[in-house]
């Protein structure tokens, strides 16, 4: 087997390979018609549940702003308070909604539906 020659100092033997640019472009895909099945991951899930609780609060208001409101404030001890903001976590909802509902039981309307 013959020795190579060594190119001199400074030259290079050959053509020297062009840089190629780099492209930021994603590049298309083959397959365009079909998606891949992945796994769900952790991260899916809580965007997913995080959606859902998005979507279910934007319902309710959409459902309660059929209504005129009025604003009324009331003065309540810290432990009524602190039941109250249990009791509508429990049942996913606001204190407001909560509150709403229960003085709708205690205050039913009448016949002619108007209040009493």
């Amino acid at each position: 087997m013959k020795p190579k020659a060594t190119p001199a100092r400074g030259q290079r033997s050959g053509r020297t390979p062009q840089r190629r640019e780099r492209s930021t472009a994603a590049e298309p895909s083959m397959d365009v018609g079909t998606e891949a099945e992945r796994p769900l991951d952790a991260e899916d899930v809580a965007l997913a549940s995080l959606d859902a609780k998005v979507r279910t609060e934007e319902a309710r208001a959409d459902l309660s702003s059929i209504e005129p409101h009025a604003d009324l404030s009331v003065r309540l001890p810290r432990a009524v308070i602190s039941r109250l903001l249990a009791e509508a976590d429990q049942c996913n909802i606001t204190p407001s909604e909560l509150i709403k509902r229960a003085l709708m039981q205690y205050l039913p309307m009448q016949k002619g539906g108007g209040r009493r």
